[in-house]
C-alpha cells in the first residue's frame, strides 16, 4: 500500500484543525530504511501541545493494514531520549515531517541530541545494569513454566530485556528489532559470548528444557560481560569506589550485634543479607581478592544467633584486614574534637 496519501491526508488534518495543538509528527520504521512491503505499517507519533491535541489519537485499519497516530507527551520524549524505555530509536532515528514551529523544532532536535549523546560511558553502564535485573522476573516465571508457549512468551519478554541492557552497554539504540534485531546485537562492539548460538535456539527448538537453558546462558552471559565492562570502564579505581563503603557496613554488623542481645533472628538475618549484598555490590567482580572472609550466611542458626555474631565479628575483622591491604582508608574518629578538625579539613574539597 502507498502510504504517501495516508500521511498527507494526517499533516492537512493536523495543519488545518490542530495547528496550535500538535508540536512535532513524526515518522520512524521500515519507511525511514526503504525496506517495506505490500502490507508494511506506517510507524509514527506526535507530540500535543495542548490537552485538545490528544484529541488526534487514534487507531483504524485501511487495506487490511493497521495505523496507529500515537500521542507522546513532551515529558515521555525526555525520557525516551535519557534512555529510561527501549524504544530510544524514535527520538534518535525518527523523521520529523510536521513541526508546528522553530521553537518546537529545536526542542526536539535537542531531545535528539540527548538520546544520541555518548560523552558520558558510565551512565550508559548504569543504565544497563538496572536494566539486566528487570529480566529476572520474566526469568522466574520462564524456570516455571510447563507448556511450551508459556516459555517462548517468557523467553521472548526475557530477550526484550537483555537486548535493551545489551544496547545501553553499547552506547547504541536499537532501531530494526524483530527478525533484524540478531544483526543488530552481533554487530555490535560487545556481545556476550556464544550469544548467535544459544538465541537461535530459542527460536528453533521445540523442547522446553533446550529454550530455557537457552535463556539462562545469554542471561548469565549477558551479566557477565556488563559486569566486566562496569569495573574495567568506570574511570575510578577500587580504592576510590570502596571508600566510606566501611564507614557505613559496620552499622550492619552492629546490628547483627544487638539483634544477638535480644533475641531478633529477623533483623539479625537481613543485616547478615545487607552485608554480603553491599560486598558483591562493591568488592565481587573487581578482581579484589576475598579468601579467607568468611561465609556470614551459612553461620545463620534461627535457635542460636551466637553463632552468626561470632561469625560476624570474624568477618569484619577479616573484611578490614582487605580493604587495609587494598589501600582502602577508613575514618576512624576518636573523639568530638577530632571530629571539629576532621570537618574543617574538608572545607576546601
Amino acid at each position: 500500500m502507498n502510504m504517501q496519501p495516508v500521511l498527507e491526508i494526517i499533516i492537512d488534518t493536523i495543519k488545518n484543525d490542530y495547528k496550535d495543538d500538535i508540536a512535532i509528527f513524526v515518522i520512524m520504521g521500515s519507511h525511514l530504511y526503504q525496506e517495506t512491503h505490500s502490507k508494511s505499517d506506517l510507524d509514527m507519533y506526535y507530540i500535543p501541545k495542548t490537552k485538545r491535541g490528544y484529541d488526534l489519537a487514534s487507531v483504524f485499519i485501511i487495506d487490511g493494514i493497521g495505523f496507529d497516530l500515537w500521542p507522546i507527551s513532551w515529558e515521555r520524549i525526555e525520557k525516551i531520549a535519557k534512555h529510561e524505555e527501549r524504544i530510544g530509536s524514535i527520538v534518535s532515528e525518527g523523521r520529523v515531517v510536521y513541526y508546528s514551529s522553530d521553537d518546537d523544532l529545536k526542542r526536539f532536535n535537542e531531545m535528539r541530541a540527548l538520546a544520541n549523546d555518548q560523552s558520558n560511558p558510565g551512565h550508559f553502564i548504569y543504565r544497563s545494569r538496572n536494566q539486566i535485573k528487570t529480566v529476572y522476573q520474566d526469568l522466574y516465571f520462564l524456570d516455571q513454566a510447563s507448556s511450551i508457549s508459556e516459555v517462548r512468551y517468557y523467553a521472548i519478554q526475557v530477550i526484550y530485556g537483555l537486548t535493551f541492557a545489551l544496547a545501553l552497554l553499547n552506547q547504541i539504540t536499537i532501531k530494526r528489532g524483530r527478525a533484524k534485531l540478531l544483526s543488530e546485537i552481533l554487530n555490535m562492539p560487545f556481545v556476550p559470548d556464544a550469544f548467535e548460538e544459544h538465541y537461535l535456539k530459542i527460536f528453533n527448538s521445540k523442547d522446553i528444557k533446550t529454550i530455557q537453558e537457552a535463556i539462562h546462558h545469554l542471561v548469565s552471559s549477558t551479566q557477565t560481560l556488563i559486569n566486566d565492562r562496569w569495573y574495567t570502564l568506570i574511570d575510578h579505581s577500587f580504592k576510590d569506589e570502596a571508600q566510606g563503603f566501611y564507614e557505613e557496613l559496620i552499622n550492619n554488623y552492629n546490628k547483627i550485634e544487638r539483634a544477638y542481645h535480644v533475641n531478633d533472628k529477623i533483623t539479625s538475618l537481613y543485616a547478615a543479607a545487607e552485608i554480603d549484598h553491599e560486598i558483591d555490590d562493591i568488592i565481587s567482580h573487581r578482581g579484589v581478592s576475598l579468601d579467607g572472609l568468611p561465609n556470614l550466611l551459612e553461620a545463620y542458626d534461627p535457635s542460636d544467633l551466637s553463632k552468626i555474631y561470632k561469625r560476624s565479628r570474624e568477618h569484619q575483622q577479616k573484611l578490614v584486614e582487605i580493604l587495609t591491604l587494598n589501600h582502602v582508608k577508613i575514618n576512624v574518629i576518636s573523639d568530638l574534637e577530632e571530629l571539629k578538625t576532621f570537618l574543617n579539613s574538608r572545607k576546601g574539597e
